[in-house]
C-alpha cells in the first residue's frame, strides 16, 4: 500500500518541470498524464499511460470526499467529449498538474472558475490510503467539517466572491451551519435572483475578478486594448469611459464583433480634418462617389448617419446605393428606368457636358451634371408637365445664347461658320 501523502510529494518534487507532450521524465518533462503515471510508479502502482484510460481505474469520489492521492479529471476541450486533463488532488481544495505548453508543473485550484466549469470526475486509485488514524489502519472517510472559506473553494467560488454578493453570502452561511453537500449548494445558488438574472459569461467574470484577480486584470486590460484596436479600424472616436465601458462589456457579457461593432457605430464622428476614419471614412467616401455620379447632393449629417448605421451593422452599401438610385429616378424622372436598371446621370449627361466644354471652350472635367444648364436640359418637361429633355441641338442653342458663349474665343469663326452653312444650305454659297 503506498500513502497518498507520499505520491503527492512525489509529484511535487516535480513543480516547475516543463510540460513536454508525451513526457515521462519526472525531471526533464512531463504532461498531465504523465505526471499522475510516474508519480503513482515510483509506490509500484502501475496506472495506464493516458486520461482517457486513467478515469477508468479506481470508483468514483465526490469533490467534498476527496483526499490526497486521488485523481482530478477535467474536459478542457469542448470540440471533444470526455475526460482530457488530470492532476492529483492534494487537500485543501487543491490539486498539482502539469497544464499546457509554456507552463510547468504547478498547483491550481478547484475552486478556479476554469476548473470549476471543466470538472469531469474524481478517482481513487487502489492500493493507496489515506494517512494513518492513531489507531493505525485507514482513516475513516468521513468529510472534516468545514468553515465558510473552506466551505466556498469546496463549492468552486472563492469567499471574496461570496462577499460581494449578498444574497450568495447568506446561502453560505446556510451551508456553514447545515454542512450541505455541493450538490444541494449548486442547487441553490441555480435557483438564486443572482444566477437568474446573469449570464454564464458575465457569472464567470464576477467570479473570476474576486478569485483571480491578476487574471481578470489582464483580461480587461487585452479587452482595453482590442477596445481601442476596434474603434480605430471602425473609425469611432472613444472617450477613455466608453472603452472601459466596452471592455467591460466584452469580458462580462461576452459581446461578439457584432455586437462591439453595434456600440462604436454610435461614436462615429469628424475628426479634426472633418473626416471620417477607418471602415466609416471608407462607406462615406464611397457614398460620396456615388452621390456624385447619380446627380445627387448630399450633406456631411446625411453622409454620417449613413456611416454609422453601416458600422452598426444596421444598413449595408447595397442598401444605400439603393436608396440612392431610387432617389435619383424621382429627382431625373426621365431617366428614372436607365438609373433603375444600373446607369448613372454622369453617363447619362456626358453628351450635354461635351456640348457646353466644346462651346465653352471648357475642359470636360469642369463640366459635371450639377452644371445649371445641364440641369435645365435633362429636366425640362413639355406643356403638359411630362418629362421631355432636350435634343442636343436645341441644347447647342442653348449654350449659344449665353452671354459667356460670345466671350469663348473662336466664337466669331464658328458663327461665321454657321452662317455660311446656311447660306450653301439655301444654295446662297459664296
Amino acid at each position: 500500500m503506498a500513502r497518498g501523502e507520499d505520491v503527492v510529494n512525489m509529484a511535487r518534487s516535480a513543480l516547475g518541470v516543463p510540460y513536454v507532450w508525451g513526457g515521462n521524465s519526472l525531471r526533464s518533462g512531463v504532461d498531465c498524464s504523465g505526471l499522475v503515471q510516474q508519480s503513482f510508479l515510483q509506490y509500484g502502482i502501475s496506472l495506464p499511460r493516458t486520461t482517457y484510460e486513467q478515469i477508468n481505474v479506481g470508483y468514483s469520489v465526490q469533490p467534498n470526499k476527496l483526499r490526497p492521492g486521488d485523481l482530478v479529471f477535467f474536459d478542457t476541450d469542448r470540440s471533444r467529449r470526455g475526460p482530457d486533463h488530470v492532476g492529483i488532488y492534494i487537500g485543501g481544495g487543491k490539486f498539482i498538474h502539469a497544464p499546457r505548453p509554456g507552463q510547468g508543473v504547478k498547483i491550481s485550484s478547484l475552486a478556479e472558475g476554469y476548473y470549476m466549469d471543466r470538472w469531469m470526475a474524481g478517482r481513487r486509485i487502489p492500493g493507496v490510503q489515506a494517512d494513518p488514524s492513531s489507531g493505525g489502519g485507514l482513516a475513516e472517510e468521513v468529510a472534516p467539517r468545514l468553515d465558510a472559506h473552506e466551505l466556498a473553494e469546496t463549492y468552486g467560488m472563492s469567499y471574496a466572491f461570496f462577499k460581494s454578493q449578498p444574497s450568495l453570502m447568506k446561502l453560505l452561511k446556510q451551508a456553514v451551519g447545515g454542512q450541505w453537500t455541493p450538490e444541494k449548494f449548486q442547487a441553490e445558488v441555480k435557483n438564486s435572483s443572482w444566477w437568474k438574472k446573469t449570464s454564464s459569461t458575465a457569472r464567470q467574470a464576477q467570479i473570476l475578478q474576486k478569485t483571480d484577480p491578476a487574471t481578470y486584470k489582464a483580461q480587461m486590460e487585452a479587452a482595453r486594448v482590442a477596445a481601442r484596436q476596434m474603434a480605430v479600424k471602425m473609425g469611432a472616436i472613444l472617450p477613455d469611459s466608453k472603452v472601459v465601458q466596452l471592455a467591460k462589456n466584452m469580458v462580462h457579457l461576452g459581446w461578439q464583433d457584432a455586437q462591439v461593432a453595434n456600440f462604436l457605430g454610435q461614436y462615429v464622428k469628424f475628426g479634426k480634418n472633418h473626416t471620417l476614419g477607418g471602415v466609416a471614412g471608407q462607406a462615406a467616401k464611397a457614398i460620396k462617389n456615388e452621390a456624385y455620379n447619380l446627380g445627387l447632393s448630399v450633406t456631411e449629417q446625411s453622409i454620417l448617419n449613413n456611416a454609422q448605421y453601416l458600422v452598426r451593422g444596421l444598413t449595408t452599401m447595397e442598401k444605400i446605393q439603393a436608396s440612392m438610385r431610387e432617389h435619383a429616378a424621382g429627382l431625373y424622372p426621365a431617366f428614372a428606368d436607365q438609373l433603375k436598371a444600373g446607369a448613372t446621370m454622369k453617363d447619362i449627361a456626358q453628351p450635354y457636358v461635351q456640348v457646353l466644354a466644346e462651346e465653352l471652350n471648357l475642359p470636360e472635367t469642369d463640366v459635371d451634371v450639377f452644371n445649371p444648364k445641364i440641369k435645365q436640359a435633362i429636366n425640362r418637361v413639355d406643356a403638359k408637365g411630362q418629362p421631355a429633355p432636350m435634343d442636343l441641338g436645341t441644347f447647342t442653342q442653348l449654350v449659344r445664347n449665353d452671354p459667356l458663349w460670345r466671350r469663348t474665343p473662336g466664337t466669331a469663326e464658328k458663327a461665321f461658320n454657321v452662317g455660311r452653312q446656311v447660306l450653301s444650305d439655301m444654295g446662297l454659297g459664296f
